[in-house]
């Protein structure tokens, strides 16, 4: 998987900021639920500044946009940047982060009209996910899926999609079983059969609650 794709997915239950850049995000899928607060002033400090940067960035963009309004290249960088802006606010500008995310969709909504490339999609989905839009994001996955059906980090995301939106996790599992045999190494693998491990444990637990709640559930009545 390249570097420049990948994303995090911290923790079981929440989606947290990643390091990486945009490109078809691959979602990772851990265990820790919060990053490392030590040093923490240092930690806060350096993405403060890097969210400035990200800002400054976006804004230096929008005004060469007026200019230039059908470079793809300029509005995909444009929409990309966004998108790392979002993930950023969401550790030091929390208010901000959902209009960051519209933001990027807007602009890959813009991108799309001339180029149909899955791995934008799936970054607009992604955006979308983030941004609230779920019925954007799971039409967008889809799509790309259409487009081209053995597109791993599609069926990564839209498991990750499905099991935190839906809370479908039989649907989750179902892509990320499709995705395992098309992962390129071993750290893609081990991460890919880490999420199908916690999504069937979830699994698990949720139909023994329900058999709990609905005694009748365990005997199939």
């Amino acid at each position: 998987m390249n570097k420049k794709s990948q994303r995090i997915f911290a923790g079981i239950l929440a989606v947290l900021v990643s390091l990486a850049m945009v490109g078809s995000a691959f979602i990772g899928y851990f265990f820790d639920q919060t990053p490392s607060a030590n040093p923490a002033n240092n930690a806060t400090a350096n993405l403060e500044a890097k969210y400035q940067s990200q800002k400054a960035s976006i804004a230096a963009m929008v005004e060469q946009e007026k200019s230039t309004p059908e470079n793809i290249s300029l509005l995909t960088a444009l929409g990309n940047e966004y998108y790392n802006a979002g993930m950023t606010a969401q550790m030091v500008a929390p208010t901000e982060v959902q209009d960051n995310f519209k933001k990027a969709v807007e602009v890959y909504q813009k991108v799309l009209q001339t180029n149909k490339d899955p791995n934008i999609i799936v970054d607009m989905a992604t955006s979308a996910f983030y941004s609230g839009d779920y019925e954007l994001a799971e039409k967008s996955y889809t799509e790309a899926l259409t487009i081209k059906p053995d597109f791993m980090t599609a069926m990564i995301n839209y498991g990750i999609f499905l099991s935190q939106a839906k809370q479908d996790w039989t649907g989750a599992i179902n892509y990320w079983q499709k995705a395992l045999p098309l992962a390129q190494n071993s750290t893609d693998k081990e991460q890919i059969e880490a999420m199908i491990s916690q999504a069937q444990s979830q699994l698990s637990t949720n139909q023994t609650n329900d058999g709990l709640s609905n005694p009748n559930l365990k005997n199939g009545e």
